[in-house]
């Protein structure tokens, strides 16, 4: 005999998308549970940056996108959240960095110092004089210009660990399902002896949405959009090698910073690693892992060249970016939700986009009507670790 237990809605997936949207639904009277197969955050949410941005960056080629306008009102919307006045209650979380910065050697810049200008003036963010730089780039051997952003940055362990304090107890470690079956009106989850019913099952699992897609024979074709990232730990560079969140622009080529760099402790009170993305990661997807090191080393020489790179360790890792199809791979310009029948497939594509996830999955509920939902039999979900300390 099986038990069965009815809810609204069942998510799987415990990333960044599934934990918002669990948080959401309980926040807005409705009944959810939330299944992952491994650990909370462990395959794209855990390897973010956690750039909270809007969207200058996107603007970077000199033509507004549809992308930089979705976008501009994100930084906004999670402030809200961090001062317990927005969607989640996410006053107890504080940011890694209240600011991003721009970067570039003046030389560098080109055509690019003309559109900064404008961008700049449009986004509110400021140029810096020299004594204002962040301590990186107050040096005398640094010869550019600096512009401090209002973007902030979100630890992503500690925005995983927030999330999933507020959707306890109702996280559970499913690594297996039995049988799911997709209805006109409802959903079916079954593991072992227990069945799960639901008006909505949201399927929110990134890549895995793959196969679930297949499984339930659903309609939505998914893409991948690779990036080899590089961590890197300096033990010799001393106070240079601090805390850091920014991009570099020195001889951008494209409407991508040629180096994104966010920094992270291993553990707290350790000393400071940095996580490196950009053009170094989406562009280092071809090369070996020996080669995207070498690359490495001589794009942060290049950039930050006032740093000794040679005593550096670099180590790499892969993640893919996964998104809903688009013509020729391109990014998404902002969130995916659509309904399927009784399900809810989505992507949040990006981090900074999650709120926007969260507002068009709730337009698609139905009213609640089994806002409790009973504990079930099985493990809870933990979180995972980042991929730097792996």
């Amino acid at each position: 005999m099986k038990r069965t237990v009815h809810t609204d809605a069942a998510i799987i997936g415990g990333g960044i998308a599934g934990l918002w949207l669990l948080n959401a639904l309980r926040g807005a009277g409705y009944g959810a549970v939330l299944l992952e197969s491994h650990r909370l955050g462990s395959r794209q949410t855990l390897a973010s940056q956690g750039m909270i941005h809007g969207g200058l960056k996107y603007a970077l080629g000199g033509l507004p996108s549809r992308a930089s306008e979705t976008i501009a009102s994100m930084p906004g919307r999670w402030r809200a959240c961090l001062d317990g006045d927005g969607e989640l209650d996410l006053s107890s979380l504080k940011p890694a960095s209240e600011h991003t910065y721009l970067f570039a050697e003046a030389s560098g810049l080109g055509p690019l110092s003309a559109l900064l200008a404008s961008k700049v003036l449009q986004s509110g963010a400021q140029r810096l004089q020299a004594e204002e730089f962040p301590a990186l780039l107050r040096t005398e051997a640094f010869k550019g210009v600096v512009y401090r952003l209002n973007d902030f940055v979100l630890d992503p362990v500690r925005l995983t660990e927030r999330l999933a304090n507020l959707g306890a107890p109702h996280l559970y470690r499913a690594p297996q399902i039995d049988r799911i079956h997709d209805g006109a009106d409802s959903a079916r989850i079954e593991i072992g002896n227990l069945r799960i019913a639901c008006r909505r099952l949201i399927l929110a699992a990134g890549a895995g949405n793959e196969a679930l897609l297949q499984r339930l024979g659903l309609p939505v074709a998914m893409q991948r959009r690779p990036l080899q990232q590089v961590v890197v730990r300096h033990p010799t560079a001393g106070p240079a090698f601090g805390p850091f969140f920014g991009h570099c622009l020195t001889d951008l080529k494209g409407a991508e910073p040629r180096l994104t760099i966010t920094s992270h402790q291993s553990e707290r009170g350790g000393p400071w690693l940095w996580c490196v993305g950009g053009r170094l990661a989406t562009g280092g997807t071809e090369r070996s892992v020996a080669k995207q090191r070498e690359f490495a080393r001589s794009e942060l020489s290049a950039c930050v060249p006032w740093i000794d790179w040679r005593e550096a360790e670099i180590e790499c890792f892969r993640v893919d970016r996964a998104e809903p199809q688009q013509d020729r791979g391109q990014r998404p310009d902002e969130a995916f939700a659509e309904v399927q029948s009784s399900c809810i497939v989505c992507w949040p594509t990006k981090l900074t986009l999650t709120p926007d996830l969260g507002q068009k999955v709730l337009a698609f509920m139905p009213p609640p009507e089994h806002p409790e939902f009973p504990a079930l039999d099985l493990p809870p979900a933990t979180v995972g670790d980042p991929p730097w300390t792996t």
